[in-house]
């Protein structure tokens, strides 16, 4: 099906978080290159569950009749919220002014939610997902502020990111507290840390303003966080600190809250995921592979050079294929298809940069094996 996004300008039109059914999205490969990508990472206000604290709106429905979760309640208060925290944003000149320039990816909208288990659709691409995105925004619809007693002496941006932890820990809504108990919110959020994200072409995605200081200084993937509190004040959204490497030690998304519990699985094999990715990135591939097995780290090394490729960086994708074919030769003896096709794959960086010979020399590499595994009348 492919990874697919919600134009900004459709979700102003729409008026609301629109459903999958409504038939809203795109496919990311129809978008233009220079569209700013937004990964809306948030907690659902109404999930079904009984004695849920709040009504579904009554926007959909599932197939057996009964009302189904929702990411916001009525009165649309989330949308409201992720509406002003691009508008600022824009008018900050953090993020193109120009709407249709600017497209979201909210799982709502997003994964195809008359699915048997709409979970499943990101078994194979969350880190393909959050590689394409250029940030991350979290609305937080705090009902407490500005009374609420967990407020008390963090009131001020500076009280907040003055805390120890930062932002992360000095934003006192009950409601961000709830966020970071969620299984799928923590997921998210460490993806977006651990995933690889480019400083080359930042200000040609459209980055400005305050916004593309904090990227540069930072070198993380930003994650904003827009509530209440800030659209009450007609403040900017709050940038949250890196992730240390020990926040998946200390806050384990297989360990957090689900409505589902059929998710459990899901969310245990993104762990996995996340541990291999963390481990690549500190240069421990060795270790990875004797902790998680070659081919669940070869099928990450995979994912990470696709990124790696959608960022331009083809040295830094061929080195991560370099790795994957190491791996794999050693494992599989050089005459396994699954050899060949990283060996294709090295051939299209070649290709790509001009370099025809090379990328010759290795398409036939990938021809003799496939020829030998397949014979010669076969479709592959």
């Amino acid at each position: 099906k492919g990874i697919k996004f919600l134009p900004f300008q459709k979700v102003l039109d729409f008026g609301r978080i629109p459903r999958s059914s409504e038939g809203l999205t795109v496919q990311a490969a129809e978008l233009e290159e220079d569209t700013f990508k937004i990964f809306v990472s948030h907690r659902w206000l109404s999930p079904w569950w009984p004695g849920a604290p709040f009504p579904p709106p009554g926007l959909a429905h599932t197939r057996d009749g009964k009302d189904e979760g929702h990411p916001d309640r009525t009165g649309h208060p989330k949308y409201e919220l992720l509406v002003a925290a691009l508008r600022r944003m824009q008018a900050d000149g953090w993020i193109p002014k120009d709407d249709d320039k600017v497209a979201l990816w909210i799982d709502f909208a997003c994964i195809d939610q008359d699915g048997e288990n709409p979970a499943d659709e990101l078994n194979e691409s969350m880190i393909r997902l959050v590689g394409l995105c250029d940030m991350v925004v979290t609305p937080v619809v705090d009902d407490e502020w500005p009374d609420g007693e967990d407020w008390e002496g963090f009131k001020s941006r500076s009280d907040m990111e003055g805390a120890v932890g930062g932002v992360a820990e000095g934003y006192k809504a009950k409601a961000w507290k709830e966020y970071w108990k969620r299984a799928w919110c923590l997921l998210e959020m460490l993806y977006a840390a651990n995933v690889p994200f480019s400083l080359e072409l930042v200000e040609e995605r459209g980055f400005g303003g305050d916004l593309l200081g904090f990227v540069r200084d930072k070198s993380v993937r930003p994650h904003a966080l827009f509530g209440t509190r800030e659209f009450k004040l007609e403040e900017a959204p709050l940038l949250l600190a890196p992730l240390k490497d020990d926040v998946l030690a200390t806050n384990d998304p297989s360990k957090g809250q689900l409505t589902s519990e059929n998710d459990r699985s899901t969310i245990e094999r993104h762990v996995r995921e996340l541990l291999i990715t963390n481990l690549v990135r500190m240069r421990e591939i060795p270790r990875a592979v004797s902790e998680y097995g070659h081919a669940q780290v070869t099928e990450v090394l995979d994912k990470l050079a696709d990124v790696h490729e959608h960022q331009c960086e083809f040295s830094h994708q061929a080195d991560l294929l370099q790795e994957a074919l190491h791996i794999r030769r050693r494992e599989l003896g050089d005459d396994h298809v699954d050899v060949a096709r990283t060996y294709g794959n090295m051939a299209n960086i070649h290709r790509a940069l001009g370099e025809f010979d090379k990328s010759i020399e290795l398409f036939e590499k990938v021809l003799e094996i496939f020829t030998a595994a397949f014979g010669h009348d076969h479709v592959d």
